[in-house]
C-alpha cells in the first residue's frame, strides 16, 4: 500500500533528492544559522502594566469621543428649542409637535451617552 507516496518498507529512500551540506543552494537563500545570544540591558517591566495602560489609553479615547459627542448633541437641542420658541411664536403647532418629539430622541441619546461616560469614569478613575 502506497500512501502518499510512502512506501511500506522502513528503509526506503524517499523520491526526492538529499543534498549534502556542501551544495549550494540554487534559490538564493542562505542556510538557516541560529542568530548570536544578545544579552539584555534593558529591565523587564512588567506585563500587568502595559495593559493598564492601554486600557486607560482606549479609555481616554473614548472619553473624548463621547463628550465630542454629547457637545453636538447639546448643539442640536439648543437648536430644537430655538426652533420650538419660533413655531410656538407662529402658531405652528404640527411643527411643534414634531420638534418636541425630536427633542425627546435627542435628550434619551444625551442620557444614553452621559450614562457611558459616568462607567467610563468610575471603571476608570485616575490614579493619583
Amino acid at each position: 500500500m502506497d500512501v502518499a507516496g510512502l512506501s511500506p518498507e522502513r528503509r526506503a529512500r524517499s523520491s526526492a533528492p538529499h543534498r549534502t551540506a556542501g551544495t549550494p543552494d540554487r534559490r538564493g537563500r542562505r542556510p538557516a544559522t541560529k542568530p548570536d545570544a544578545v544579552p539584555i540591558t534593558k529591565p523587564v517591566t512588567q506585563p500587568h502594566t502595559v495593559p493598564d495602560t492601554a486600557d486607560q489609553q482606549q479609555a481616554d479615547y473614548f472619553m473624548r469621543l463621547l463628550t465630542g459627542r454629547r457637545g453636538l448633541i447639546d448643539q442640536r437641542l439648543d437648536g430644537y428649542r430655538q426652533k420650538i420658541a419660533k413655531a410656538e411664536a407662529k402658531g405652528d403647532a404640527d411643527a411643534v409637535a414634531g420638534l418636541r418629539r425630536l427633542t425627546r430622541i435627542a435628550e434619551q441619546d444625551r442620557q444614553a451617552v452621559d450614562g457611558l461616560i459616568d462607567k467610563l469614569r468610575r471603571r476608570f478613575a485616575r490614579r493619583a
